[in-house]
């Protein structure tokens, strides 16, 4: 009987029998002191739950994929931006982290923040989505400063409003008021100005500004900045050209006077790109030049009393050509540094000697009339320094052990690790990269003139009987890579050269020798972003591959996903790009990066639907290679995989089908026996002897994924006709490439027969065992693989898939050519970087030793290696493929910071037959794991999660059974009894599990 009740009978009896009047008052007063007792208890409990709340918070809040723990200044174009946060860790007493936080709700409160205006208040919404929620509130105004306060509801707790601060572009035209300025006659690459500020404190100050092909501005003599370079990004300026935003309140509000100086610095860049020409199959392209650099500013003061003052770019402004007198993505720069002028960007400044003339009006570079854009940048500047690249990982940072080459945490800067004196003074740094080099400490007398050349590669002392071991420059074709400095004459000078990049592994300095180690500094320069994968393992070959993917995919991120970054090719080839997108999205924060990528081929997409082998076309054919243009649907699928963005798909998907239908029109003429068009499966070892079938290869899978596409988009009428094209073209593979003779397809070559099999119902069902036979017998009796860039993407999964993860395992170990493996190990050069060709060294004399075409075999790490499928973060799969091989690999450990938070995966081969795997999955996300056998065609024995057993098997062939059933947060199991892989669907959280088999 309970209290109350208890305490009801008392009252009721008491009346009718006086003897329990006494019983009835001592129940009540012992009632009284129980139920304060327990109200006391609920107080605390509920205090202890508030304390617990005021602790959590939503973290890591995006918007439009922004993090805002990495940009402290986000700013938008969008009158719907989507936002996203990760719910907060929580822990038990002891430390552990809490399983099964989901989200049951969301409130979201958007503010103006200079009128206090609600823009948009949710109220209580009732979801667990926390990720990509559109913004439906009053629109914005341009060049406004807006909050956004989230709060999020799980079963047990409501946690803190959390406020976060975003601004706006401009959105209209005709929210511009200043003009583009620059010189038709003279290098006009230094402009300044000085305005009167009003005696009013600033309440705000926005800088709008876009300088093509590069710009640096600078305000009092101060760099504003100074790690953001190379920009505003490259584009095909007539159609679209990109403006960039600075919050200048607090520059401003420091100045003592009222007199404020400005200044721009403007670069050739991209918009002017001088001598360079490039050579493909006989005929010289020469890169389009848009005239010379021009800028526009606009400067918006708000002031406390609510006035408004706003500073642009005219006629008015006063240039010269500043000491930098050349400069050259391609060629260097070349600066005087005897025309260096102190705080010429500062109000005060004054020159004697100098003319400075009014600048001119120049044309905007966007074509208006022909659909051109000028528009915000959206994706991450190029940067150096410690504010190039972000850490979010906790797993190992530094060097792994073994693993050559520099390491990426070291803030962006490297230094010599050895020098010598050969023709000049030549510096190691160690590792190839993309950048420049600084030199301090210069005293030599004036119009002293300082060279630097850059190089990846040495001539090896004895080598084929070179006794030479100067720098290699067969590889950069007909670029100079050069940087030349002045000197004043000050002594103590310092030379860094400005708006261009190189390629690199070595320095050479000549026409000065007293250069030291000490007085170097090289910069790694790349598209800002922020490492969100970790990947390691018990092999040494692995873990400098994965170096090696992540080197060469930072120095080949610049604005744009790069094909090299040392030669004069150095453009967006789109075949690099969607080869190796999946790993960097693994590994990189790069979604706006791709997401500019994408427009970019959107604007260049011509009215038919075809699109260009490069973006911007500098090179290449149109329409593009289908294995080239598949970069289109290839990226837009990858950034929804990994993000769960439907609205990527949506903006994107008009324009895909619109490339696809061209490819039909194209089919039709040929047919799939005579789709060949222009690369095939690049740089094989062994020629395929039909490139049909490697054209015809991506216009498949982009069928196929065109119909995923449409499924996700409700787009029945499309899944219907795609679906049934796919089938048709399915069949017309195996019938035109098919050949009996060979047990495979065209000349039985391993792409033929790897491309074969990766399409899904190309090679029929009673076939498909000869097929791949075929294909591993050529693979183990071979001892290497032979194709190209395009089916080595497919290589590994496919034989993961096909229960070959050994002979993928040693494929990939191997450090024999052809392989990932010889690259660092030959006696030429060991590898930092990805090379170009599986024979880069030593016969291939134009071969870049810095790509990421290759890069695709790193999302087989993550995807097969670790296990992590993403899956567009609905339920994310943790898949391990494991060796029957213990000493093949015997250790992995892999951690991706999604948009949820972290995934992480780390699994250590016990035994031959047991296994441990830790694996932890985000707040907010449920995971299904699944174990593979460790024994070939083993079953299960016994699995144990955090010590307790909690599925068993008796006997070999009797079914596994639940022990436990009380470990919070497995929620179900199963068998494949085919394969005996056991799958698991857990909540998020932490688990270790153990697995033994027989």
């Amino acid at each position: 009987m309970s209290l109350f009740k208890a305490t009801l009978f008392s009252l009721n009896t008491s009346y009718s029998n006086p003897q329990y009047t006494r019983m009835f008052l001592l129940q009540t007063l012992l009632f009284l002191i129980l139920l304060s007792q327990n109200v006391a208890q609920n107080v605390l409990d509920i205090s202890n739950n508030h304390s617990r709340a005021i602790l959590i918070k939503p973290c890591h809040v995006r918007i439009q994929h922004m993090d805002v723990t990495t940009h402290p200044d986000i700013v938008i174009d969008t009158h719907t931006p989507h936002i996203s946060w990760q719910l907060a860790n929580e822990y038990t007493d002891n430390g552990h982290l809490i399983r099964e936080v989901n989200q049951i709700g969301y409130s979201i409160r958007v503010k103006n923040v200079i009128t206090d205006q609600l823009m948009w208040n949710t109220n209580y919404v009732q979801s667990s989505s926390s990720s990509h929620i559109l913004y439906a509130g009053i629109p914005f105004t341009s060049d406004t400063r807006y909050t956004i306060a989230i709060k999020y509801y799980t079963k047990k707790h409501e946690s803190q409003w959390y406020t976060v601060h975003f601004r706006t572009g401009l959105f209209s035209l005709m929210d511009w008021t200043g003009y583009w300025i620059g010189s038709n006659y003279l290098n006009m690459n230094q402009l300044r100005t000085v305005v009167s500020l009003r005696s009013i404190s600033i309440e705000s100050a926005t800088v709008f500004i876009s300088g093509v092909g590069f710009y640096q501005l600078y305000i009092e003599g101060q760099l504003i900045d100074p790690s953001r370079r190379l920009d505003v990004g490259w584009t095909t300026y007539q159609q679209r050209t990109l403006y960039t935003s600075y919050d200048l309140t607090s520059v401003l509000s420091k100045l003592s006077a009222r007199q404020l100086g400005i200044g721009i610095v403007l670069g050739q860049g991209w918009y002017n790109q001088q001598q360079w020409a490039i050579s493909l199959n006989g005929r010289t392209i020469l890169a389009e030049q848009y005239g010379p650099p021009r800028a526009l500013m606009q400067l918006n003061i708000r002031y406390s009393d609510g006035t408004n003052q706003s500073i642009i770019t005219d006629s008015t402004w006063l240039g010269r050509e500043g000491e930098h007198r050349f400069d050259s993505v391609y060629m260097g720069t070349t600066m005087d540094l005897r025309a260096t002028l102190t705080c010429w960007s500062c109000a005060n400044f004054t020159d004697s000697y100098l003319p400075w003339i009014n600048a001119s009006i120049l044309p905007s570079p966007v074509n208006f009339t022909a659909g051109g854009q000028f528009s915000l940048q959206i994706m991450d500047p190029i940067r150096i320094g410690p504010d190039a690249l972000h850490i979010a990982t906790s797993g190992r940072l530094g060097h792994v052990a073994g693993v050559q080459g520099a390491s990426i945490t070291d803030g962006g800067v490297l230094k010599p690790i050895s020098e010598d004196y050969i023709n000049g003074l030549v510096f190691d740094l160690g590792q190839n990269f993309a950048g420049w080099c600084k030199l301090s400490s210069l005293n030599a007398s004036r119009s002293t003139i300082i060279q630097m050349r850059y190089a990846e590669l040495r001539y090896s002392r004895g080598v084929n009987g070179i006794d030479f071991a100067g720098l290699y420059y067969e590889n950069l074709d007909s670029i100079a890579v050069m940087d030349t400095v002045i000197l004043n004459g000050t002594g103590n000078e310092t030379f860094e050269p400005l708006f261009t990049s190189h390629g690199f592994r070595y320095l050479l300095v000549n026409g000065y020798n007293k250069v030291s180690k000490d007085d170097v500094e090289c910069y790694n320069a790349h598209s800002e972003t922020t490492l969100i994968g970790n990947f390691s393992s018990s092999s040494i070959v692995l873990n400098q591959i994965q170096h090696n993917i992540v080197w060469s995919q930072l120095s080949n991120s610049m604005s744009l996903p790069m094909g090299c970054p040392q030669r004069n090719d150095r453009t967006g080839w789109l075949g690099d790009a969607g080869l190796s997108a999946d790993a960097a999205l693994y590994n990189f924060d790069y979604i706006n990066f791709y997401l500019n990528f994408l427009t970019m081929i959107k604007d260049n997409q011509t009215p038919d639907g075809a699109i260009s082998d490069t973006v911007p076309f500098m090179t290449g054919f149109i329409p593009a290679d289908p294995n080239w243009g598949t970069a289109y649907i290839t990226i837009t699928w990858c950034l929804y995989e990994h993000t769960g963005d439907i609205t990527i798909i949506e903006k994107y998907y008009t324009g895909i089908q619109a490339w696809i239908n061209l490819l039909v029109d194209e089919y039709t003429k040929t047919g799939l026996a005579n789709m060949y068009y222009h690369f095939g499966d690049w740089v094989p070892v062994q020629k395929i002897s039909n490139n049909s079938l490697v054209s015809s290869y991506a216009f498949l899978r982009d069928v196929y994924t065109f119909v995923n596409m449409s499924e996700l988009l409700h787009r029945t009428d499309n899944v219907q006709k795609y679906s049934q094209f796919y089938q048709q073209l399915a069949e017309e593979w195996h019938r035109v490439f098919y050949n009996l003779t060979v047990n495979g397809y065209t000349d039985g070559s391993q792409s033929a027969n790897i491309l074969s099999l990766t399409l899904p119902t190309v090679v029929p069902n009673h076939l498909r065992t000869t097929v791949l036979n075929s294909l591993i017998d050529s693979l183990v009796n071979t001892g290497y693989f032979t194709g190209g860039i395009i089916s080595v993407a497919a290589l590994y999964p496919l034989l993961s898939n096909e229960g070959y993860h050994d002979l993928a395992l040693k494929l990939a170990l191997s450090t024999s050519y052809p392989s990932y493996g010889y690259m660092f190990n030959n006696q030429i050069q060991n590898a930092t970087t990805t090379w170009e060709q599986w024979n880069s060294l030593p016969t291939g004399a134009r071969s870049s030793l810095n790509h990421h075409m290759f890069n695709s075999i790193g999302a087989w790490f993550y995807r097969y290696l670790a296990g992590i499928e993403l899956n567009a973060l609905n339920m994310i799969t943790i898949h391990p493929r494991i060796s029957y091989d213990i000493d093949l690999l015997n250790y992995i450990e892999a951690e991706v910071i999604t948009i949820k938070g972290a995934v992480r995966v780390k699994w250590t081969r016990m035994s031959i037959d047991s296994m441990e795997l830790i694996v932890t999955v985000p707040n907010n996300l449920d995971a299904n794991i699944l174990f593979d056998p460790l024994i070939k065609n083993g079953q299960c024995l016994k699995l144990i999660c955090d010590g307790k057993d909690i599925l068993m098997r008796k006997n070999r062939n009797d079914k596994l059974y639940w022990i436990k059933d009380d470990v919070h947060g497995i929620n179900d199991f199963s068998e494949n009894y085919a394969t005996g892989t056991i799958s698991i669907r857990i909540a998020s959280g932490q688990y270790t599990f153990m697995t033994y088999w027989h």
